[in-house]
């Protein structure tokens, strides 16, 4: 029953929200040169140099080639470099390079921006039960329960 009548519905507001977050953010990181899941993989290597491919696919939640393909721009533009394991010369580290440095710095003034921007006009007690719900909401989808209902439509088989 989301019909386009429906959309004042919190999960409308939420999901038009968050369309139009990313969309300005992905603009703006486009405009420094990023892809859109270049931040988050400096933002883990800025936090602790020297993780493998692995260990930030894992703490990104995605498969060791999609952070390959990433590293790899990444390193061609020369924010990132790779070093061989010390103890294992089949893996490599990775870290950031002064320009990938300068480069986090740049990310983390529009982040700091743009959270000025989304609290606009809010007073403090506001964003801290925004932030509250926020909170309760992510907890929320969290625990929704992911079914195959091709199954269910099929009768099970």
């Amino acid at each position: 029953m989301y019909g386009p009548q429906e959309g004042d519905t919190v999960m409308g507001l939420f999901m038009r929200a968050s369309h139009i977050y990313f969309q300005k953010s992905f603009q703006q990181l486009g405009s420094i040169g990023l892809h859109p899941g270049q931040p988050p993989l400096l933002w883990h290597i800025s936090q602790e140099e020297g993780l493998s491919q692995r260990e930030l696919a894992r703490r990104l939640k995605v498969k060791p080639p999609t952070v390959n393909v990433s590293l790899q721009r990444m390193e061609k533009a020369q924010h990132i470099c790779r070093r061989p394991d010390e103890k294992d010369q089949r893996a490599s580290r990775v870290y950031l390079t002064e320009k990938g440095r300068a480069l986090m710095g740049r990310i983390d003034a529009v982040m700091r921006d743009n959270e000025a921007k989304i609290t606009q006009g809010f007073t403090e007690a506001e964003v801290c039960l925004l932030t509250r719900f926020l909170k309760q909401m992510i907890a929320n989808i969290s625990s929704i329960q992911v079914t195959d209902t091709m199954d269910d439509e099929k009768g099970g088989s």
